[in-house]
């Protein structure tokens, strides 16, 4: 079904932290976890066990030890009683997450490499596209999203001087980087410090710093802040007060907010048919056997025209599709 415009609103900015998507990284110990898990009604997909001690009794672990655990879990975010139990999923790690999706990708393919797989980079194509509609979906399902990472040391050179540096950024491989950088509403990185005025350890986040990853969809939150939930709140709060008094606007109040993320469902036989053209069009053009092998690794001898619509089938067709768009 399209979109209809007719029942389309104006989109409001709200300081609720559930509706939005963060990125927390830093060292061990820089309450990555014991933050996030402060956000009501959390769901932790733990691939790390890092949530023992915490029992603050708003948030629930869901281990997870391989990729089929995760696509099971996301699946069942479809559920309206899952829905009403939960408004935020946390992954820890999602650096781990990736890594259990390119064990999976592999698996299907029967190689130990992506690079395996065929040319035109098709296996990295499918571990690029299998995580990163996965992950997508959640936000897709109204659920907001806290996405946890540590930090690692990276030599830097300067390309004036030549002076080499150690600078800091995300451990994680640098494909799935982008993706999740660009679904972040928010990149923390949050480092141990010395608290202001005192000689008491604590941690800090920062939002605006130039030569470390970092990120804020708002322009008016502090650069840094002493890293706690309280203190996320107020500094949301706080920027969305800031802008809606530079447009000279009331901040709005009991606002029940439509998913930003959300996108139009999809017309499962259109674009069945699509794929379908598509692939006649390049096996006309020479590409039969780039087709005949995508389809293979993708539905495993299942013919387009016997697939059942399901949230699987169609992110697998959307990939499809995505994949021979590139070579047409």
């Amino acid at each position: 079904m399209a979109i209809n415009l007719d029942e389309l609103k104006p989109y409001v900015v709200t300081s609720n932290p559930s509706d939005k998507i963060f990125l927390f990284y830093g060292e061990m110990a820089t309450r990555k976890t014991s933050v996030s898990c402060r956000f009501p009604d959390s769901l932790l997909i733990a691939f790390d066990i890092g949530y023992k001690f915490i029992a603050d009794g708003r948030h629930t672990p869901a281990p997870c030890q391989n990729w089929q655990d995760f696509k099971s879990i996301v699946k069942q975010l479809d559920k309206q009683t899952n829905k009403d139990r939960f408004k935020t999923i946390i992954i820890d790690t999602v650096g781990m997450a990736y890594q259990a999706c390119y064990q999976y990708v592999c698996t299907q393919l029967g190689v130990s490499d992506p690079s395996e797989a065929g040319g035109y980079g098709m296996g990295w194509k499918k571990v690029r596209n299998e995580f990163e509609v996965t992950l997508r979906s959640i936000a897709q399902k109204g659920y907001g999203l806290i996405m946890l990472a540590h930090s690692d040391e990276v030599e830097k050179e300067d390309k004036v001087t030549k002076k080499k540096t150690l600078g800091v950024k995300i451990d994680i491989d640098k494909r799935p980087d982008l993706i999740i950088k660009g679904l972040a509403d928010f990149v923390f990185f949050l480092h141990k410090e010395v608290r202001d005025g005192t000689d008491e350890p604590t941690v800090y986040a920062y939002s605006k710093l130039v030569d470390i990853d970092t990120k804020s969809r708002s322009m008016y939150l502090s650069p840094r802040f002493e890293f706690t939930y309280e203190n996320l709140l107020s500094e949301l709060e706080s920027a969305i007060k800031q802008q809606y008094d530079q447009l000279g606007a009331a901040v709005p109040t009991d606002v029940v907010q439509s998913n930003p993320y959300a996108v139009a469902q999809v017309d499962f036989t259109q674009l069945r048919a699509d794929v379908i053209e598509l692939a006649q069009l390049l096996t006309a053009n020479g590409y039969d056997k780039e087709v005949g092998d995508l389809l293979l690794n993708v539905f495993k001898g299942t013919r387009l025209s016997e697939l059942e619509e399901n949230e699987t089938t169609i992110g697998q067709l959307q990939v499809v599709y995505a994949s021979f768009d590139e070579l047409k």
